[in-house]
């Protein structure tokens, strides 16, 4: 059995806005919706969030999930954010998946493999981590002479050696659970911030003789954390990469697919032509051999099959009939 465990209690104080870090968009949607849909996509049999600043804001994302909202009403780390779980999970036997509320770009089949791999392993903690250039910012994956994993070190904690280290922690955790509670109670705020790190469990776990595995993402992409407006930037643009791949891939034609906006409801048919400058939004569903010309923007539209939408119309809700040809919009000059 699987209980999926999503932190999303913090601030984002880089980001400089008002709006709690996980709510902010990536392709019309927040960051929070993206792990939520990844985590159901896994079938846990719970799904807890915590939040914590602005949880009211937090709570209106997760009204549409079927989820264990948990208050953390002190921000005192990572290791605390878990510990409040503890009551909601008290009969549950089985593996604790740790998610990051704010790691948007995590694919379910990495997530699968990284279970498999626990289980392969036979290890109390699993940790995904990635070998990157510049790992600034990050906890760096501290291994013994045999090269198993011995602990994590958080950057601020870091020696220079240490911090010249490549393969980071990316936060994302397979525990059993009654050891993550257990171990979770040893912990101590010692460390520069003064708070609770769920990374100091792996070296509990180590010197109890207790097997941690660690496993390296393929694609660094996929663990990018949310922590300014510029990291925002780049996740909507590998998403849109995603998103565009994955449609030409079953038929659709792009004129020039950088130049096209999509959010991830949309469903696109084969042997659609989608030109430059077009937004694609919320529930739009394009069937076969449709044609979007340039400057369009649809939100919750149905486009029939063998329609042409001509230049620089705006559509909320419509219906457009199979083999309609709508006129460009009309442009005063």
């Amino acid at each position: 059995m699987l209980a999926v465990l999503i932190l999303a209690a913090g601030k984002g104080t880089r980001m400089r806005s008002p709006l709690p870090k996980v709510l902010h968009l990536l392709a019309g949607e927040p960051l929070l919706r993206h792990v939520l849909e990844t985590a159901f996509s896994l079938e846990p049999a719970e799904v807890i969030t915590v939040i914590g600043h602005k949880a009211h804001l937090v709570e209106e994302a997760l009204l549409p999930y079927a989820v264990k909202k948990v208050w953390q009403r002190e921000q005192l780390g990572t290791g605390h954010a878990v510990l409040v779980t503890e009551p909601y999970l008290k009969g549950f036997r089985g593996d604790v998946l740790v998610l990051c509320g704010d790691v948007p770009l995590l694919r379910p089949d990495t997530l699968r493999g990284l279970i498999f791999y626990h289980h392969q392993e036979k290890a109390t903690v699993t940790i995904l981590t990635a070998e990157v250039s510049d790992p600034t910012g990050y906890g760096r994956i501290i291994r013994n002479k045999e090269g198993f994993v011995e602990s994590i070190v958080e950057e601020k904690d870091a020696s220079s050696a240490q911090k010249a280290i490549k393969e980071i922690n990316t936060g994302t955790y397979v525990f059993k659970k009654d050891f993550l509670y257990q171990a979770l109670k040893e912990i101590r705020p010692k460390n520069v911030q003064g708070e609770y790190y769920l990374t100091d469990l792996i070296a509990i776990a180590c010197k109890s003789e207790l097997k941690v595995a660690a496993m390296k993402v393929t694609d660094e992409t996929e663990i990018l954390g949310i922590n300014s407006q510029f990291d925002l930037a780049r996740a909507e643009k590998i998403f849109q990469q995603r998103l565009r791949k994955k449609f030409m891939a079953a038929g659709v034609t792009f004129i020039f697919p950088e130049a096209v906006y999509l959010e991830r409801s949309v469903k696109i048919g084969a042997g659609s032509v989608i030109y430059p400058f077009v937004s694609l939004r919320g529930e739009t569903f394009l069937e076969e051999n449709v044609i979007i010309e340039s400057h369009c923007d649809l939100k919750d539209v149905r486009v029939c099959a063998g329609a042409m939408v001509g230049a620089g119309n705006i559509l909320r809700g419509r219906v457009v009939p199979p083999g309609v040809k709508l006129a460009p919009a009309e442009v005063l000059i």
